[in-house]
């Protein structure tokens, strides 16, 4: 009689260990599916990222390169900057002497024109673009 009573404890014991061992592999492989969708995830956004801002300074390149060849002056800056704006940018802007006299768009940007070197907010920044010969990007500002 014990021998009946203890198959069945054992089968069940069994089958308990069984079990476990079946979700804990489910759950390793669920958790390593994870990471590997946050690691291609990241690396995505990142490259994403990156090439954003490489266009961003491919514009800012084009417009110094146009600066030179004009000595400092750009004709048809609405014109231009229309034609190399691009869906990373939100606006491109001219700053002589770190105060913005023209953005393109202009509608939506009309209280960007400002004295960057004094701004509080942007004071900082430009002023080490400015005394080390550097492309910076800033914002959003709110």
């Amino acid at each position: 009689m014990k021998k009946k009573t203890l198959v069945p404890l054992i089968v069940f014991l069994l089958g308990i260990c069984l079990v476990s061992l079946v979700v804990y592999k489910t759950d390793t492989h669920e958790k390593e599916q994870s990471r590997t969708t946050a690691q291609l995830n990241a690396t995505t956004y990142g490259e994403r990222i990156k090439n954003e801002i490489t266009n961003g300074i491919e514009i800012t390149d084009v417009l110094k390169q146009l600066l030179i060849s004009e000595n400092g002056e750009i004709n048809q800056f609405d014109t231009i900057a229309e034609n190399i704006m691009s869906d990373s940018v939100e606006s491109v802007q001219l700053a002589p002497a770190g105060i913005v006299t023209d953005i393109y768009p202009a509608e939506g940007n009309e209280t960007g024109k400002i004295d960057l070197i004094h701004d509080k907010d942007r004071g900082g920044i430009s002023i080490y673009a400015r005394d080390h010969h550097t492309i910076v990007t800033q914002g959003p500002f709110v």
